[in-house]
């Protein structure tokens, strides 16, 4: 099993992070044993604030804080190349919590808040995020300012979602 090559590799991991890293890895073993757990929970911090902002958060200032972290050069780019990422892992695992399928969920240490996630926004919104999340992709081949793509993905993603509520 996965998570028992891990604790030979990884002895100084949690179980639970053991588990959450051959569920992310999706049985493939190169890519578990690879895989940066440290990175990849500090992309998934800051990619749940966004996801939190955008559905239900009327304050921006961490969001703000969060975003300003993203700057130019190798390192930030990089680092945005994560979060989006990450991010559309999350909105996959919403989307399957949404059709039911929780067992391949991969976020499954914060499936409670994944659930809630999910229960706030439509398919559809779903949908659109993912859609602006290809959009920030392609403005970071261009070199837009990457905190300003995120800031404004998420503020696209809160109309959006407004633009649910009011119908």
């Amino acid at each position: 099993r996965l998570e028992k090559i891990l604790a030979e590799h990884h002895p100084e991991w949690p179980p639970a992070r053991r588990t959450l890293v051959a569920q992310l890895a999706e049985g493939a073993i190169g890519r578990a044993l690879g895989f940066d757990a440290d990175t990849y929970l500090a992309s998934r911090k800051d990619a749940l604030l966004l996801l939190r902002t955008a559905t239900a958060e009327p304050d921006h200032s961490a969001l703000f804080h969060m975003t300003e972290t993203y700057r130019a050069g190798a390192e930030g780019q990089q680092k945005t190349q994560d979060l989006l990422h990450t991010l559309s892992m999350l909105l996959e695992d919403m989307m399957l919590l949404q059709a039911g399928q929780t067992e391949m969920a991969r976020n499954i240490d914060i499936l409670p808040e994944l659930r809630r996630l999910a229960e706030s926004v439509s398919f559809d919104w779903i949908e659109s995020a993912v859609r602006r999340i290809v959009e920030v992709e392609s403005g970071m081949r261009r070199n837009l300012l990457r905190s300003l793509s995120l800031d404004a993905l998420t503020a696209g993603l809160q109309q959006r979602e407004r633009t649910y509520v009011v119908l």
